[in-house]
């Protein structure tokens, strides 16, 4: 057994602890039954993590996928450290979700809504990369059969599903708009306030309230320091990236170029 307390001592969060759980269930599973363990999809952050703990335990190896290339959501999947990573399979898989959407425009959240009205949990999708007239949704292997049948309506239109390889994937062009901004300070309250277009007060309440990731880590402390290059996000609301410190305005402040996701 797995001195899991000694392991996840780094971790002091209850989701990072929930988190480690996790990875220790599957890393247990590959150690008794020498199997192949897929976690759920995890994020950038949640991903480091399980490396962290994955590479403290000799015995097994892993991968990460989240179907293409610069996935944003990941699985990991663990395997004993004799076999070959060439020949384990990550499961996940990728489906086009087509639909006469011209006059019903939907987004993100419609795909996402839909999936997880057939019961479906949020860990067993991974990204979803929305089109003109259709989505593109990695999910979990084992959930294919179940979407392709049970998926029949998005916004109640009538949708077509169907399973693709990552070679046929079309990435959509991320939807940005730059914002101009100076900051009296790089706290992460402040930074989040130009680009969200919030006030500091409000934005300070949503921070405290544990809503809002700073590199996809939920933070509690509006006083955090922001660096060039971090992504900000806010629950429901999309996300910022802090992308170049442009100098010093005539009162002082800070210029600088943020990027917001649409």
């Amino acid at each position: 057994m797995l001195d899991r307390e000694k392991l996840s001592s780094h971790l002091h969060r209850g989701e990072e602890q929930l988190l480690a759980g996790h990875i220790f269930d599957k890393i247990e599973m590959v150690l008794k039954r020498k199997s192949e363990e897929s976690t759920n999809f995890l994020n950038p952050y949640e991903c480091e993590i399980a490396e962290g703990l994955l590479q403290q335990i000799y015995e097994v190896n892993y991968l990460i996928d989240g179907g293409y290339q610069g996935a944003e959501r990941n699985r990991v999947t663990v395997f004993p450290e004799y076999l070959f990573p060439e020949h384990v399979d990550p499961q996940v898989e990728i489906l086009k979700i087509e639909g006469n959407f011209k006059f019903q425009p939907v987004n993100h959240r419609d795909f996402l809504g839909a999936l997880m009205g057939l019961g479906i949990k949020r860990e067993m999708i991974g990204d979803i990369l929305i089109l003109k007239e259709m989505a593109e949704v990695v999910v979990a292997a084992e959930m294919v059969e179940f979407i392709i049948t049970k998926l029949t309506k998005v916004h109640q239109v009538p949708v077509e599903v169907m399973e693709i390889k990552s070679k046929e994937l079309i990435l959509p062009s991320n939807n940005t708009k730059e914002i101009k901004t100076t900051v009296a300070s790089m706290r992460l309250d402040a930074v989040a306030s130009a680009g969200f277009g919030d006030s500091r007060n409000k934005i300070s309440r949503d921070i405290k309230s544990e809503k809002v990731k700073l590199n996809w880590k939920t933070v509690a402390d509006p006083a955090c320091s922001v660096e060039i290059g971090d992504l900000i996000s806010i629950r429901g609301r999309g996300r910022v990236n802090v992308v170049e410190r442009i100098g010093l305005s005539n009162r002082g402040r800070i210029k600088l170029s943020l990027e917001r996701y649409t």
